[in-house]
C-alpha cells in the first residue's frame, strides 16, 4: 500500500465526547504527548513536518481498558513505532484512512469498517496513510487471563494469545462491534452507567466477547457449557491432585499414578482441555500460589520473595523469577511492593 484513498466509516453519532481531550496543531508537542502518556510505548514521527495539521486525542477509561477516539490529520500520513510490551493487546478500529501494520515478518493492511487486533510481544511499525480516525482500545492480557480462569474454573498454563495480527471486517464481530459502542455511548455522558462495580462487568462483557469472537488459544473455554465437566475424568482427576499436593514435588510417574491412564493420554487430555500441558499446568498453580502470598504477605509485612517462592515449590529461585515475569509481565519483587 503506497497511497490513501478517501474511504471513511462512521459510527451514526460522536464518541467518546464527554472524555479527556487533547488537541495541538504542533507537531512536536502531539510527540511529546504522544511519548508521555504512553510511557514511551508509542514512537510518533512524519515523512514530513510541514504537511502535520493537527493531532487530536478523546479517551476514557472503562476499568483498566483505555478508549481513545484518535484522529490525525497530516497530508503524507505518519508512523509509529511500537516497544514490545507483553501486557499488551490494542484493538485498532479504523473509520479513515488506511494503514499498513508490521510486525516481524508479518504484514497486514487494515482499511475504513475493519478492526486489527495486534499483540505487544514484540515491536511493530504502523503506517498511517493520510488523515486518519480509528478508536483505539488498550487491553491488559493479564486481566484478560484472570477473566478466562474465573468464568470457565480451569488454569492458565499457556499465555494467552491471538496468534500475531489479525484483520477482520467488523460485520464479522457486529456483536463486538456494537458493544465497543455502546461502551463509548456510555463513556460520552457525564456521569456514566458504567462506573464502580457495573463499570468492571462492562468490562468483564468486553474481554469475553472479543475471546469469543476473535481466535484465540483460549476460545475452545467458552464453546462447552462446563469445560471443567467435559474433560475426562483423568485430567480432573490430575488437576485435583496437582492443586493439593503443588506445594510438593511432583512427577510425571506420580500422575500417571493418579490418572490410571498413560503418560501420553494425561499430555493429550490436558493439551485438548486445558491448552497447557500437566507441568504447564502445575506451574500455572504454583505461580498462582505465590502471587498470593506476596500480595498477602506485602499487607501483613511477613512475606520476602523467596518465601514465596519456597512455599508455592519451588527450589530454584532463579527459575521461579523467570516464570514469574513470563506469567504475569512484572517481577515477584515488583508485586511484593505494589501490593
Amino acid at each position: 500500500m503506497t497511497a490513501s484513498t478517501d474511504a471513511s466509516f462512521a459510527f451514526d453519532q460522536p464518541l467518546l465526547s464527554g472524555g479527556r481531550h487533547f488537541s495541538t496543531g504542533d507537531y512536536h508537542v502531539a510527540r511529546r504527548f504522544v511519548e508521555r502518556t504512553t510511557r514511551g510505548l508509542f514512537d510518533f514521527s512524519l515523512p514530513s513536518v510541514r504537511e502535520f495539521r493537527q493531532y487530536d486525542v478523546r479517551s476514557a477509561l472503562l476499568g483498566e481498558t483505555l478508549f481513545s477516539l484518535v484522529k490525525v490529520d497530516s497530508v503524507s500520513g505518519y508512523d509509529i513505532e511500537m516497544m514490545d510490551d507483553p501486557d499488551l493487546v490494542l484493538l485498532h478500529i479504523l473509520m479513515r484512512g488506511n494503514a499498513q501494520l508490521q510486525q516481524g515478518a508479518a504484514k497486514a493492511d487494515v482499511a475504513p469498517a475493519q478492526m486489527a487486533v495486534l499483540e505487544g510481544m514484540g515491536r511493530s511499525h504502523k503506517r498511517w496513510y493520510g488523515t486518519t480516525q480509528q478508536l483505539l482500545v488498550r487491553l491488559s492480557r493479564s486481566r484478560m487471563e484472570r477473566i478466562v480462569a474465573s468464568e470457565t474454573g480451569i488454569g492458565i498454563g499457556d499465555p494467552l494469545n491471538f496468534g500475531g495480527m489479525q484483520v477482520l471486517d467488523l460485520a464479522r464481530v457486529a456483536t463486538l462491534s456494537n458493544y465497543l459502542v455502546t461502551i463509548c455511548r456510555d463513556l460520552n455522558d457525564p456521569q456514566p452507567c458504567f462506573n464502580g462495580h457495573l463499570g468492571r462487568l462492562a468490562e468483564r462483557a468486553l474481554v469475553l466477547l472479543l475471546l469469543n469472537a476473535v481466535p484465540n488459544n483460549y476460545k475452545w473455554a467458552f464453546a462447552e457449557e462446563s469445560p471443567s465437566a467435559a474433560a475426562p475424568y483423568y485430567v480432573r482427576r490430575v488437576e485435583s491432585y496437582i492443586r493439593e499436593h503443588a506445594r510438593e514435588p511432583i512427577t510425571t510417574d506420580d500422575l500417571v499414578t493418579v490418572g490410571g491412564v498413560s503418560a501420553r493420554s494425561i499430555y493429550h487430555g490436558f493439551r485438548r482441555f486445558r491448552s497447557t500441558t500437566p507441568m504447564g499446568y502445575l506451574k500455572a498453580v504454583r505461580l498462582d500460589m505465590a502471587r498470593a502470598a506476596l500480595a498477602l504477605g506485602r499487607r501483613q509485612g511477613s512475606t520476602s520473595v523467596t518465601e514465596a517462592a519456597t512455599a508455592a515449590g519451588y527450589s530454584n529461585l532463579s527459575q521461579f523469577s523467570r516464570d514469574y515475569k513470563m506469567r504475569f509481565r512484572e517481577s515477584p519483587s515488583q508485586t511484593l511492593a505494589e501490593a
